[in-house]
């Protein structure tokens, strides 16, 4: 829904009116639960992007060099790797698509701009802004890198979501309050005046006196005319029912930050801070999330910026996330042995996995192999002459 269509429907279009009040509980809950839900997805994919690594390989073997540099360290002399991945991520998630453009060997993300796309041709891309600075020239589609994250028919849905479950917390939140609100009767004698003097007394004691006695937060006493008593109604707070109307409303905000995680392929319990299954849920993250959206950065980056003959001869990038979740070297070193042991890893490669740097040395990159593992066609020989 459009704000400017979402502001019009506020409006009562009999009386051409508009009630704020009656919008303000909506409001909170559709602004802060909603924002709140995004940003946490944002930083989880962003942190998760940054802390992986742009390998870059030169004719099939890994090299660091300028575009290592670019990649992983300092893409423009403005932002480090980190800050420039984040914002990124932020605006692919945010707007479904970020645009990012090379200028003088430096990478820059796009604020804003117009895209002119075509059928057999490159797309033009216009009216392009970084920070407060608008290009005046266009780009071509091959002049640019654009990443494009889900159709956008999502988006719609989603907000959908927001403003339906907005109207249910700020409906729970009122019957909350209701619940714990102190309640009574003000008992008043048949010979009570009635003159002016009194009912502006009994005014005052109503709407001034009564709310200081009830908002107090330590003890307090009012003190009552002749004739005059209070009887405080039985309270909810001491039963269950005003816990279930608290449960109830974080349920509802836990729905939100569900929907929103299903939205963006994030298990939902990494994103609200579960323990439970914690290594389930960060391979399933990995695997659903991060290394479909490092695939599509990458794919852009090596079509454009290496090309089909360097990729072709095995020159490229690609994300390596295998070294975001933190290990503990004891749960891990029996695996890193068996690795060695039939020929997969060389010491260098298990330095790499334990976040070190290689040796670099002939016999650090050397691979080994146990006794125990023989050719099968040797086993074989060897059987027929038994």
């Amino acid at each position: 829904m459009a704000v400017w269509d979402w502001f019009l429907s506020l409006f009562d279009r009999n009386t051409n009116t508009l009630k704020l009040d009656t919008q303000v509980g909506l409001l909170t809950a559709e602004v802060y639960f909603k924002k709140l839900a995004i940003q946490s997805c944002i930083n989880l994919i962003a942190n998760t992007v940054a802390r992986g690594e742009f390998l870059t390989y030169l004719k099939g073997e890994e090299v660091r060099k300028d575009n290592y540099y670019l990649l992983n360290v300092e893409p423009n002399q403005n932002k480090s790797a980190s800050k420039f991945w984040r914002n990124v991520i932020s605006k692919l998630v945010l707007d479904n698509e970020c645009l990012v453009i090379e200028q003088s060997g430096k990478f820059y993300v796009a604020d804003s701009f117009q895209p002119k796309e075509f059928a057999f041709l490159e797309n033009i891309y216009t009216d392009i802004v970084i920070g407060d600075l608008k290009l005046n020239r266009p780009y071509k589609e091959s002049e640019v890198f654009r990443f494009e994250l889900h159709n956008e028919e999502i988006r719609p849905v989603v907000e959908g979501l927001y403003i339906s479950y907005a109207k249910l917390i700020a409906a729970s939140q009122d019957n909350y309050k209701k619940s714990r609100a102190k309640r009574g009767t003000l008992e008043l004698e048949s010979t009570y005046p009635q003159t002016q003097k009194a009912q502006e007394d009994l005014t005052n004691l109503l709407d001034i006196r009564f709310k200081r006695f009830f908002e107090a937060e330590g003890n307090a006493v009012i003190p009552l005319a002749k004739g005059m008593k209070y009887n405080e109604l039985n309270s909810k707070t001491a039963t269950g029912s005003s816990s279930t109307e608290s449960r109830d409303i974080r349920a509802l905000v836990d729905d939100v930050f569900d929907f929103t995680a299903i939205a963006f392929q994030v298990p939902p319990p990494l994103l609200k801070g579960n323990v439970a299954d914690s290594d389930k849920a960060m391979s399933n993250f990995l695997t659903f999330c991060i290394n479909p959206m490092g695939e599509l950065i990458t794919d852009e980056i090596n079509r454009k910026y290496y090309g089909k003959a360097a990729y072709l001869e095995k020159t490229y990038t690609r994300l390596d996330v295998s070294r975001v979740k933190a290990v503990d070297i004891k749960e891990i070193a029996n695996s890193l042995d068996i690795l060695e042991r039939i020929g997969a890893f060389c010491v260098d490669d298990s330095l790499k996995v334990l976040g070190m740097e290689p040796l670099n040395t002939e016999w650090s990159r050397a691979r080994w192999m146990t006794k125990n593992y023989e050719p099968i066609e040797t086993r074989l020989k060897g059987g027929e002459k038994q």
